[in-house]
Formats: C-alpha cells, sequence, structure tokens
C-alpha cells in the first residue's frame, strides 16, 4: 500500500529549498482545457527521453480525471493488490507494535491523503498516465507533475514495472518501502533536475513556485498530524533519490542529464534492495565489501515454538530500519521539513545497526481461516536482531521509552530484543526460556546467525 501518487509531496521539499525570492507576480491560473494538458504532455514526454536518455517505445495513454476518480479507482487497485483480510492483519499488525492509534483505519486514512494531494499518476497495468484537474494548477506545476510521472512511464517501458513491483507488493511494510523507494527515487530525481532547469532557464516565475511551495508546505504538515506511520510515503520518495544517487544528491541534481541514475534504477530492478537500510545507507547496497544484507528468521521454526490449540500465526512481516526510527522517535518531536529531504532524517540511533526483524501476529479460532478473518484474541512477538550490543540496547531503551503500544522487552543474547504484545505473564516468562534455550534458526546471506556475539 506504499505505491501512492503524492509526487507533489517530495516536490514541495525540493521547491521550498530552491526557489528563491522573486518579484511579484500575477495569480496563478488554471490551464484552460484539457487539451492544453495533453499537449504539455507530450512536449514533456519529450524533455524527459533527453533527460533520462531513453525513447519512449510508444505514446502514453492520457486520461484526465477528478480527486473522486482518485479515491474510487485507488480503492479498487488497493483490493485487488491486497485483499480486505489481508489490509485488516496488516493493520492489526501496525497497531500492535504501534506505528497506527487502536481506532486509526489504515485504509481510510491511506486514500483520504492521497485523494487530498494526487496531482496525477500513472497505473503500471492499463499502461495509463491519470492527470488529476484540480483547477489551482500552473503551467510550471503541471509541467513538474509530468516529468515525475512519465518517467514512470519511461521507467516502465525499459524495464516493465509490474514484473517488479508485483511478486514483492505485501510481503513486509519492509519491502513495500523499498519497492517504493527505487521506483519513487527514479521519477523524483528526474523530476528534480527537471525543476533545476527550468528555474535556471530564466523562462520561470519563481515567485509562482514559490507561492505554491508554501501551499504545498502546509498540505504536507496537515499529512505530518496523520498517524506518524503516514510519513514514511514521503520518506520512501527523498530517501529514494538518495539510493539512486549513491548518496550524491547535490551533484545528481547538478549533472547535465539524469542519465546515471537511469543505470542505477535499472540495476536496482534488477537485483532489488532487500530492505529500507540498504536504502537509508546507500552504501550498504552499493558498495560491495559494505552490503549489508538482513538477517532472515526461519518462520516454520517460529511458528513451533508459538504453537498452541487453538491459536494460529494470521500476519508474519517485517518492520525495517526506516519504521523503526519512527516508532522510536519521541512523539512530541516536531519534523524539521527542511532537514526532511536527507536519508538521515529518517533514521536515528535506535534504529541504526538494525540487522533484522522479523514480527508474529497471532489470533484465536477453531481454524486457521477463522482466526485470520476474526483476528481474536490477538496477541503478538516480534523479534529483532542487531549489529552490535549497543544498538540492541539503544533499540530497546527508546522503544520502552517511547512506544505507545504496551508490550513486554526481553533481550536475548547480546544481539537480540524480543518483544512480546498481549500475553500473560506465565506463558511470556516460558516463552524466554525457550527462546533462550532454542531460538529459531536465523540465516544472514544464506550462512547462519545467532543472536550471541562471537
Amino acid at each position: 500500500m506504499k505505491h501512492s501518487p503524492l509526487w507533489h509531496v517530495a516536490a514541495a521539499f525540493l521547491l521550498a529549498l530552491t526557489c528563491q525570492a522573486a518579484p511579484a507576480a500575477a495569480p496563478p491560473t488554471a490551464q484552460d482545457a484539457p487539451e492544453d494538458l495533453i499537449r504539455m504532455a507530450d512536449e514533456v514526454a519529450r524533455e524527459v527521453e533527453a533527460l533520462r536518455g531513453w525513447k519512449f517505445k510508444q505514446p502514453v495513454k492520457k486520461q484526465i480525471c477528478g480527486p473522486d476518480f482518485v479515491r474510487t479507482y485507488l480503492s479498487k487497485e488497493i483490493d485487488k493488490q491486497v485483499p480486505p483480510d489481508k489490509v485488516a492483519q496488516a493493520q492489526a499488525f501496525l497497531r500492535t507494535i504501534g506505528l497506527l492509534p487502536p481506532t486509526s483505519d489504515l485504509k481510510k486514512t491511506y486514500l483520504d491523503i492521497l485523494q487530498a494531494q494526487a496531482g496525477g499518476f500513472y497505473d503500471t497495468e492499463t499502461k495509463t498516465l491519470y492527470l488529476v484537474r484540480r483547477g489551482e494548477s500552473t503551467s510550471a506545476i503541471d509541467r513538474i507533475m509530468l516529468a515525475h510521472e512519465l518517467t514512470h512511464a519511461l521507467d516502465d517501458q525499459q524495464v516493465d514495472l509490474d514484473a517488479f513491483v508485483k511478486p514483492r507488493t505485501g510481503q513486509t511494510e519492509d519491502m513495500d518501502l523499498v519497492i517504493s523507494s527505487v521506483m519513487e527515487g527514479s521519477a523524483t530525481s528526474l523530476m528534480t533536475q527537471y525543476m533545476t532547469r527550468m528555474q535556471l532557464s530564466g523562462n520561470t516565475n519563481l515567485a509562482e513556485l514559490q507561492a505554491y511551495a508554501e501551499g504545498e508546505a502546509e498540505n504536507t504538515r496537515k499529512l505530518m498530524e496523520a498517524p506518524r506511520y503516514f510519513t514514511s510515503m514521503i520518506g520512501a520518495y527523498l530517501c529514494g533519490v538518495q539510493f539512486l544517487t549513491k548518496g550524491g544528491l547535490v551533484g545528481a541534481i547538478l549533472a547535465p542529464d539524469n542519465q546515471a541514475t537511469g543505470r542505477n534504477f535499472e540495476a536496482a530492478i534488477k537485483d532489488p534492495p532487500r530492505s529500507t537500510e540498504q536504502i537509508l545507507h546507500p552504501e550498504k547496497y552499493w558498495e560491495e565489501s559494505k552490503r549489508d544484507e538482513p538477517v532472515v528468521v526461519n518462520d516454520d521454526a517460529a511458528a513451533k515454538t508459538l504453537a498452541r490449540p487453538g491459536r494460529w500465526i494470521v500476519h508474519k512481516d517485517t518492520a525495517g530500519e526506516m519504521l523503526i526510527a519512527i516508532l522510536t522517535t519521541p512523539p512530541d518531536s516536531k519534523p524539521n521539513l527542511m532537514f526532511m529531504q536527507t536519508s538521515e532524517a529518517w533514521t536515528n540511533a535506535a534504529a541504526k545497526g538494525w540487522g533484522g526483524d522479523r514480527f508474529y501476529l497471532l489470533a484465536s479460532g477453531k481454524t486457521a481461516a477463522e482466526a485470520a478473518k476474526t483476528l481474536k484474541d490477538l496477541k503478538g512477538l516480534w523479534i529483532t536482531l542487531w549489529d552490535a550490543a549497543k544498538d540492541r540496547d539503544e533499540f530497546v531503551e527508546a522503544y520502552d521509552k517511547n512506544a505507545a503500544a504496551a508490550h513486554a522487552t526481553f533481550r536475548l543474547g547480546n544481539l537480540a530484543a524480543v518483544v512480546f504484545y498481549g500475553f500473560d505473564e506465565a506463558e511470556r516468562k516460558a516463552l524466554e526460556a525457550r527462546l533462550e534455550k532454542s531460538p529459531p534458526p536465523m540465516t544472514q546471506a544464506g550462512k547462519p546467525w545467532a543472536p550471541w556475539a562471537l
């Protein structure tokens, strides 16, 4: 549920950073007719080709729509990609660990944000560019939006985005963020270069861009009022750019074209990153000597440890470094919107050193299917794994202090921490003893890994 058309949320940050004071200008005016936007899209498509160094293999289908269409269409797409029962299970997981308040509706909030924010989106299945006509956009802003969405279309014709997205969507929260980061990082990097060129050309009214950036910054602040989990939608865009430019964002913006980023994008599609840790720390993916693969917990062995008559594992997930950083940030802290363009803003001391994690959501029922549907008597067990004892301890201290979710934490060895939700004390103590004596097998890059440092 992370592939969102929030192109201008990222653009607002970049606009706010790059727009300088300019002479007063006439108020922005909308394009007169849909045909103008279609004609503009064809012009921008040629500019996108020139920046990326690729050619469209066929014209992109385009459709003008309104904000209400966005909600209806994307609601159906969510149901198609992630069935309602799966959404409910993911929602229960997010509520359990504290990323969503107990009464927050995951799908509704997601759609509310998209309906209010989306300026356009490209559909990889229908190969159609949907352009949302809101009435307040300007020629410059329309062009920036088109540069972003047409990059998605060009990427799709080059590498087949569906083949990249569909096998991975819904695996884990962490992998969903990885998918979005790669896709949105590609489009946002080109959009940023496009926007910079517009400003340097002298043909763009900077006051118009600045007014738009200020308005969108206010919309972004409203997004920040939603449960903090949803800020990861922005993180995927901004950290994706840092990832695909290998940490060289400024140099990439000033580069004469977007071809190097395009080559990195192709490489990441062929060999996808395995975690948001690799997105947040590009060297842990791009540099062979520093490549840091996530630790994987054996799910079958964990299931045997948690097995009880009438109780079933109904959902398995991985949070990853970016969401753990959100979880361990003090709830009263105020985000610095100007700082959020950097990857460093999306992690913290309590999340760095992440080695891997695996969450198991349990529910009761006569059958596994009944438990997965009713989600009764929910319990959770979250195994978190760390590079060093210091990393583990920083996580435990920050999570215990800042997490809204009721839980009990157990240090396993010196590289792992297990968090319990909803277990009575007797069963929790019994599970702690079993885990300490015989934790489920774990591997990293195919080699055995243990929660005890040698």
